[in-house]
């Protein structure tokens, strides 16, 4: 019961970030729950939920997304998944953890930073194909795709669209390639259905919050908390380890 009311309090700080600042679910969420539990219920409890915040927005602002650029980037990112399913089911769950921390780390930076790749269509699609391999590995699939869109110079809210669709259709992928896999487990399914409350409160309270908080600096603040949590699982895998 404990297990799950973390579950729970994690999905929930990790929804209230997202709608306030427009990224981070996996961010937050998966290295936060890994800690608590084993790495691949955490990945694939995160993916569901995930899937389901994505699917909402994608279908609130369908009518804003990019569609051609969709397309080309989730063909690549479907090259992608089956390796990182590969990982998944392969890797030891230490490495596994310490993988998630690494990744979790690396693209704190890569957010924080800002960094644009070339909009060209060969950067795109390794862009897109490490998309998908962090998308069944690590469950953190973002900072490729929004580097990636960023130079595309989309307007925010076509951008908010594209990436929602891009989400909302990967995720479904990935949890059949978890069942797959048979890593789609009644202990990660449950873990999910315990966090659903709290995720829509989070998400609830974050979209009411939104105008009245200071973007740039609860940006920096969740920045910097990723960061530690990121730090914190590779100390918690070395630990482990040892």
């Amino acid at each position: 019961m404990t297990l799950y009311l973390i579950a729970a309090a994690v999905f929930g700080v990790a929804a209230f970030a997202q709608a306030v600042t427009g990224f981070g679910f996996s961010l937050v969420s998966v290295p936060l729950l890994a800690m608590a539990d084993q790495p691949q219920p955490a990945v694939v409890s995160a993916t569901i939920i995930s899937l389901l915040l994505n699917a909402v927005t994608a279908w609130r602002e369908r009518a804003h997304a990019e569609r051609p650029v969709a397309r080309r980037l989730l063909l690549a990112v479907a090259v992608g998944m089956p390796l990182g399913l590969l990982l998944l089911i392969s890797l030891p769950d230490l490495a596994l953890l310490a993988l998630i921390a690494v990744v979790n780390l690396a693209s704190t930076v890569v957010v924080w930073r800002g960094w644009q790749l070339s909009p060209g269509a060969g950067t795109a699609a390794a862009a897109g194909i490490l998309a998908g391999v962090l998308t069944t590995t690590t469950g953190t699939n973002g900072p490729p795709l929004v580097a990636t869109l960023r130079a595309m110079k989309l307007e925010p809210r076509v951008f908010r669209a594209t990436v929602a669709l891009i989400f909302g259709v990967v995720g479904p992928v990935a949890v059949v390639g978890f069942g797959i896999a048979g890593t789609l487990t009644w202990h990660a399914v449950l873990l999910a259905t315990a966090g659903l409350p709290a995720t829509a409160l989070g998400a609830w309270l974050g979209n009411i919050l939104f105008h009245r908080l200071n973007p740039a600096a609860f940006r920096r603040l969740v920045l910097s908390c990723l960061a530690a949590s990121a730090l914190a699982a590779l100390a918690n895998a070395t630990t482990r380890a040892i």
